[in-house]
């Protein structure tokens, strides 16, 4: 009888901290469906190295200088041997028929998917962001930004002849660029900025807040919300950004842009600062 009871005890308090577990598993933030077939065969001789996402497919670089172009089932639609190393960045225009590619050994392609006529070019350093413009194809100078040891706009003039601009240099290795309409975010080890390519003008500065995070550590995240507002990650995790998007405040930072024309010059008010319980900090910026 006693071996009874001492079997039903167990078996209550197994089922109670079942019961337990399942109320404390936390509910998934995203849902989300790995991708297959052709995926699957790349990842089996290769490693991913950087990804881009436009409407129609998907833009896969690889450790062995490998581009994939795919379908949303993951089927490889299109294959580019670009170098022997790794594939650090792919940009591609808004109408996802120009692609800007940058490896570690310095080469840097840029190239219309039907034509592959472009910009082909082999420098003497690594190049770790590339950015097209939104509007590439359509735009008779062809303009493309590159960030290294500094950032380079390119464009061609009208004798059909590319034409290099040094934007900003001297801070460091720029790790990420973000380019939407006419304006260019890029960020280093020092902080974030934003240029306006009609104006020719930097418009603002944002600097980073804790300096003791390593760059190659915490990587700074950029994404353009619309065309008036950048959303600046640095320091967090996809959950910590998920948890900052319940409290209205994605990421660490809003910068907002009102519409730019040459006729005025620009400065950047500071309308507000936080800090978050993950001792990330960020403010909210705008630029008149």
């Amino acid at each position: 009888m006693a071996e009874v009871e001492e079997q039903g005890r167990k078996s209550s308090e197994e089922s109670s901290d079942d019961s337990e577990e399942e109320e404390n598993e936390e509910e998934p933030k995203l849902k989300y469906e790995r991708l297959t077939n052709g995926v699957t065969e790349i990842l089996q001789k290769d490693a991913a190295s950087c990804m881009t996402v436009h409407d129609k497919f998907l833009a896969l670089g690889t450790h062995f200088g490998k581009v994939f172009l795919l379908d949303i089932q993951g089927n490889v639609t299109q294959k580019f041997d670009i170098s022997p190393v790794k594939i650090n960045q792919i940009s591609l225009d808004d109408s996802g028929e120009h692609v800007g590619i940058c490896s570690e050994d310095g080469k840097v392609q840029v190239f219309g998917l039907y034509t592959r006529e472009g910009f082909h070019e082999n420098f003497d350093c690594p190049i770790k962001i590339v950015a097209l413009h939104p509007q590439f194809g359509r735009s008779s100078s062809k303009q493309f930004v590159t960030g290294g040891s500094k950032l380079q706009l390119y464009e061609r003039n009208w004798l059909n002849r590319w034409k290099t601009l040094t934007l900003h240099e001297g801070e460091g290795t720029i790790t990420n660029i973000k380019w939407k309409a006419n304006l260019i975010a890029w960020a280093n080890s020092v902080g974030v900025k934003i240029y306006d390519i009609s104006t020719r003008q930097r418009i603002t500065n944002v600097l980073r807040d804790n300096a003791s995070l390593r760059p190659d550590m915490y990587p700074c995240s950029l994404c353009w919300k619309d065309s008036t507002t950048l959303v600046i990650g640095w320091g967090t995790s996809v959950k910590d950004a998920l948890n900052k998007v319940k409290l209205s405040i994605p990421f660490d930072a809003y910068v907002l842009v009102n519409p730019l024309s040459a006729s005025f010059r620009c400065y950047s008010l500071i309308l507000r600062s936080f800090h978050s319980l993950e001792n990330h900090s960020g403010k909210i910026f705008t630029v008149i």
